[in-house]
């Protein structure tokens, strides 16, 4: 069964290998997510990390942090506002701050779990608000029987389209392909490598990004 799963990973992970010939830039971002799930209805995540371009050279552009909580409202859904905020390293660009509201619905059909997330960001930069209407459909399979559990390897994948919306300019579109494979080290920990390719404002002057994505996971229950 793994040997089969690790010959469809690598089959997915060939489009990403081509991709990588046609981006104009990659992107590589580590970040550590900390998860807190209580005994109600109630979970939080705080998150930080670090984005770095390499075209031309390695060079950090910013860091941020962020803070979300999400309320279970039943039927498999959930409920989620949260708070970003951006450090640009760059004198002549503003920092960012991010509000954002979610919601979510997962479904797990026996190994396959599924989510759809709908969500609406307003970005607040300087004298400028940005709102992005977001829709992501996504999906995790273990790689061996029904969980994940400790020592073991699964696969993500994700799909994203993004609709986005700014007074007096000319609306965009932007569409995200997402694949990758994450290992639990243990009950509470995981670490994550995922690739997305990036279609940004594709309906004009289209940007096509690749982000290599490195994290840890870290999960707490009471």
């Amino acid at each position: 069964m793994t040997f089969y799963y690790s010959r469809l990973f690598l089959f997915l992970w060939v489009p990403f290998i081509s991709f990588s010939q046609i981006t104009d830039d990659v992107i590589v971002e580590p970040s550590l997510n900390i998860s807190w799930h209580n005994n109600a209805r109630w979970s939080f995540n705080t998150a930080i990390s670090e984005r770095n371009r390499t075209q031309g050279s390695f060079e950090a552009l910013h860091i941020q942090a962020s803070q979300f909580a999400s309320y279970e409202v039943g039927f498999y859904s959930q409920l989620g506002v949260g708070v970003m905020y951006r450090e640009l390293f760059d004198d002549l660009r503003p920092e960012e701050v991010r509000f954002s509201e979610q919601y979510v619905y997962t479904r797990k059909y026996n190994a396959l779990k599924i989510a759809h997330r709908l969500r609406w960001d307003q970005r607040l930069r300087g004298d400028r608000t940005t709102h992005r209407w977001r829709y992501r459909f996504s999906s995790s399979l273990p790689l061996n029987g029904f969980a994940t559990d400790a020592s073991e390897f699964y696969l993500t994948a994700s799909l994203e389209t993004l609709f986005i919306a700014e007074r007096d300019q000319r609306p965009g579109y932007d569409q995200r392909f997402s694949l990758g494979i994450g290992k639990q080290l243990s009950n509470q920990l995981k670490l994550q490598f995922v690739t997305t390719y990036r279609l940004e404002d594709f309906t004009a002057h289209t940007d096509r990004l690749l982000f290599l994505n490195i994290g840890g996971i870290m999960l707490f229950y009471k």
